[in-house]
């Protein structure tokens, strides 16, 4: 199991029913350290939830989670220690994960806590960027080339998320909307979850297209 940390996650985290689930393996999908937050045991808690609830065995990504220079991440996923866990989270049988936003009621965590300078939210803009999954930016037509942060994000590329058998998304929150209807389309969801203002904005938006 891929588990890509933030709010959504969060609150999934401390609703969980015990299970324990045999030979579960869980892996961070995009790393979690920044310059500006001093405590950076907010992913792993998240993680630590989901592996004491299933009886797991739980792997953390102690990497940043934007690099500051596209060679250093390079760089970082030729050592071997890094690698291992780059090889589990290409082996994982499922992903969970929600839509990031900027511009959501409740702004995703990467954006609010300290991870995007001004001027990477500045690029985004630029960009046309409508969300993104584990922090890896995609627009409109789910596309993701040409994004200059991506080079430095650490989350898994987009096309993982076609070739993963089960991704199963979160999502709450009408701003959202243009990023999960993105997503979709790209074919990086397989399952949906959904509440029902968030579900019925998606339909009325897949209609007007």
């Amino acid at each position: 199991l891929g588990l890509a940390w933030g709010t959504t996650l969060s609150e999934i985290s401390v609703h969980l029913i015990p299970k324990r689930i045999d030979s579960l393996t869980i892996v961070q999908l995009n790393g979690s350290g920044n310059t500006f937050v001093y405590d950076n045991s907010y992913a792993a808690k998240i993680l630590h939830s989901f592996a004491e609830n299933f009886d797991a065995r739980m792997f953390l990504f102690p990497v940043p989670t934007f690099f500051d220079y596209p060679d250093t991440r390079a760089a970082m996923w030729r050592e071997r220690s890094i690698r291992r866990i780059v090889d589990i989270q290409h082996d994982a049988e499922v992903f969970l994960f929600s839509i990031g936003s900027v511009s959501s009621g409740v702004p995703s965590h990467v954006y609010a806590g300290g991870y995007l300078e001004q001027c990477d939210l500045d690029v985004l803009k630029r960009e046309r960027v409508v969300g993104d999954l584990a922090t890896v930016f995609f627009r409109t037509d789910g596309s993701s080339d040409g994004i200059s942060i991506n080079d430095r994000a650490s989350g898994p590329p987009l096309e993982l998320y076609r070739q993963t058998p089960r991704t199963i998304c979160v999502v709450s929150g009408r701003a959202k909307v243009p990023g999960l209807l993105a997503a979709l389309r790209a074919g990086y969801i397989k399952d949906l979850v959904v509440d029902e203002p968030t579900a019925r904005l998606l339909i009325e938006q897949m209609d007007a297209d």
